[in-house]
């Protein structure tokens, strides 16, 4: 059954599962980080570099950037889609929204990862 959903006979039921997810990932992230926040109460640089030092920590956070930007592009897309009439200004306003989410993604890498 659920695989016949996926099909594209329904095309737009992949979104609608991709932005269920990423917002599952979003909400577990959010409980990890609050809890880890918690725990640790890092309140200073030297206390909140080693806040992020774990491979694993920095690991769920650059996964967390990469929801965010999946659950952001379909959530702005749908909304281009509904309410920018004018195809070529909503094309230009998708670019954009695409440059700015990569840019994001890339900093955040460089930021977790290197």
């Amino acid at each position: 059954m659920l695989i016949e959903l996926l099909t594209k006979r329904y095309p737009g039921m992949r979104a609608w599962l991709m932005q269920r997810l990423t917002a599952l990932l979003l909400a577990i992230y959010s409980v990890m980080a609050l809890v880890r926040f918690l725990l640790l109460q890092p309140n200073g640089y030297e206390a909140w570099v080693d806040f992020f030092q774990p491979c694993w920590w920095r690991f769920a956070s650059w996964l967390f950037w990469v929801s965010l930007s999946i659950h952001a592009w379909l959530g702005v897309r749908d909304v281009f889609k509904d309410y920018v009439p004018n195809a070529h200004v909503r094309s230009v306003l998708l670019k954009l929204l695409v440059v700015m989410l990569w840019l994001y993604w890339a900093w955040a890498t460089w930021l977790l990862l290197v």
